[in-house]
C-alpha cells in the first residue's frame, strides 16, 4: 500500500507514519511520527547545525529511520516548512523532499513556519527575525491569516494587535518591543519539524497535499538591491508629497506610458482608459492616479464597482521610477475610500499565479487567497489566484 493510499482510508489518522522536515531557521530538525489513538508520538527528532543542511540533511533522515526500524516504503506522508527563512535553507529542504517523494508518490504538506510558530504557543500573531532590522509577520484575518515581511515602518502603520504575539528570537522580541511599546509579547523556543507535523494532520487527512513538481518555497524576503535601493530613495524623497486625484482625460497619454513600460500593466487601448473615466460607462469604475510634486505621474489605479457591494481591482501600476516609494499604498487608501463611500463592501482581484511580489504586496493589504483559475492566463499559460478583502 502507498502512502496516499494509507491516508485515503484513515479518517483518523491511526497507524500513520509522517516524516518532518524543516529547514528554514538558523538551525534544523528532521522528525519521524507515528499517530496512536489520535496522538502523534514522535518516535526520533534530529537537530541539524545551520549551514550544514545539504551535507546532513538527507543522512540525518536515513539514521532517523534506521533508529526508528523503518524506511521511505512505509511513510504515509512527508510534512515540509517552506519559508519564511533562510533562501538557502529552504531550497536545500525542499531539494530534499522532492527527491524522497515523487520516486515513490509519497503525498507532501507545506507549511509556514510562522503558521507553526502561531500554533505552537496557541497565540494569535507570530514573528520570526528576517535581520536587516525586519520581521516575518504572521496577522490573523476574518477567514484565515496573513503574512508579510515588516520593517519598523511598515510595523508602525499596522499598528499593535490585539492579543498576544509568540516569538522564538530575542531580536524579534526587541524590535515589536521598540515599535509597539504596549505589546503582549510571549516568548517560546523555536518551531521543529515534529511541531510542523502535529499541526498538519487536517490536512493530511483530507488530502490537501502539494503538488511536488511545482512545490516553491514561501518567500518574504526582498532583495539587497531593493531594500538598500528603497532607503536611498526614501532619503531623496523626503519632504515629497503625493497627491492622488481622480483620472481625467489629459491623463490619458501618460498613464498607458507607464502601462507600456511595466510587464503586469493590462495591455489596454484608449478606450479602455477613455471608458474607466466615463461616468455612464456600465460598469461603473474609479479611476485614480497618483502624482507627484515637480515629477509628474507616479502611477494609477482602477476598480469597477460591481452589483451586490462587489468591486473589482483591475489594475494598481507604479511607475518604475517610482516605485518602493509608498506610491500604490497612498493610490489604494484612497481607492478603499472611494469605493465604501460607493457602498462596495469587498474587493476582489486576480493575479498570476508566478507574480509572488504582487500577491505579497496584496497581502499586505490585506486580500486573502480565496480560489484558482485553472490556466487562465496566456503567453505564458499560468493559473489565475483568486483574492478577496472585505471593507470594514
Amino acid at each position: 500500500m502507498t502512502g496516499s493510499q494509507a491516508v485515503a482510508g484513515n479518517e483518523a489518522g491511526e497507524g500513520m507514519l509522517v516524516l518532518g522536515v524543516d529547514t528554514c531557521g538558523p538551525s534544523g530538525t528532521v522528525a519521524l511520527t507515528l499517530w496512536v489513538d489520535g496522538v502523534p508520538e514522535i518516535l526520533g527528532q534530529k537537530e541539524l547545525a545551520g549551514g550544514t543542511y545539504s551535507a546532513t540533511l538527507v543522512s540525518s533522515v536515513g539514521e532517523l529511520m534506521g533508529e526508528a526500524g523503518t524506511n521511505l516504503s512505509h511513510i504515509d506522508a512527508i510534512v515540509v516548512v517552506n519559508g519564511p527563512g533562510s533562501f538557502t535553507g529552504v531550497r536545500v529542504g525542499l531539494s530534499a523532499v522532492k527527491g524522497l517523494a515523487e520516486p515513490r508518490s509519497i503525498p507532501v504538506v507545506a507549511v509556514s513556519r510562522l503558521a507553526v510558530l502561531s500554533a505552537k504557543a496557541s497565540a494569535p500573531v507570530a514573528a520570526l527575525d528576517a535581520h536587516r532590522k525586519e520581521v516575518y509577520l504572521r496577522l490573523p484575518e476574518m477567514n484565515g491569516a496573513r503574512e508579510l515581511l515588516a520593517g519598523a515602518d511598515d510595523l508602525a502603520t499596522i499598528g499593535s494587535p490585539e492579543g498576544e504575539i509568540v516569538v522564538c528570537e530575542e531580536a524579534a522580541g526587541l524590535m515589536l518591543q521598540q515599535v509597539w511599546p504596549e505589546a503582549s509579547l510571549l516568548r517560546t523556543l523555536p518551531p521543529t519539524a515534529a511541531d510542523a507535523i502535529e499541526i498538519c494532520l487536517p490536512s493530511i487527512l483530507a488530502g490537501q497535499f502539494a503538488d511536488v513538481a511545482t512545490l516553491d518555497g514561501h518567500y518574504l524576503r526582498r532583495s539587497d538591491a531593493e531594500i538598500f535601493g528603497e532607503a536611498a530613495k526614501a532619503k531623496s524623497d523626503k519632504g515629497v508629497a503625493t497627491r492622488v486625484r481622480r483620472m481625467e482625460a489629459g491623463d490619458i497619454d501618460a498613464v498607458m506610458e507607464i502601462a507600456a513600460k511595466t510587464d503586469h500593466a493590462p495591455g489596454w487601448g484608449r478606450s479602455a482608459f477613455e471608458a474607466a473615466i466615463d461616468p455612464g460607462n456600465q460598469p461603473r469604475r474609479v479611476a485614480l492616479v497618483a502624482e507627484r510634486e515637480v515629477a509628474g505621474l507616479a502611477g494609477f489605479v482602477v476598480a469597477s464597482v460591481l452589483p451586490g457591494g462587489e468591486g473589482e481591482l483591475e489594475s494598481i501600476v507604479t511607475a518604475f521610477a517610482h516605485q518602493r516609494r509608498g506610491v500604490a499604498r497612498e493610490l489604494f487608501a484612497v481607492l478603499k475610500t472611494e469605493l465604501r463611500r460607493q457602498g462596495v463592501r469587498e474587493v476582489m482581484l486576480e493575479v498570476r499565479e508566478g507574480n509572488h511580489s504582487a500577491q505579497g504586496f496584496y497581502r499586505f493589504l490585506g486580500f486573502r487567497e480565496e480560489g484558482r483559475r485553472p490556466g487562465y492566463y496566456a503567453d505564458p499559460a499560468e493559473d489565475a489566484v483568486l483574492m478577496r478583502l472585505l471593507l470594514k
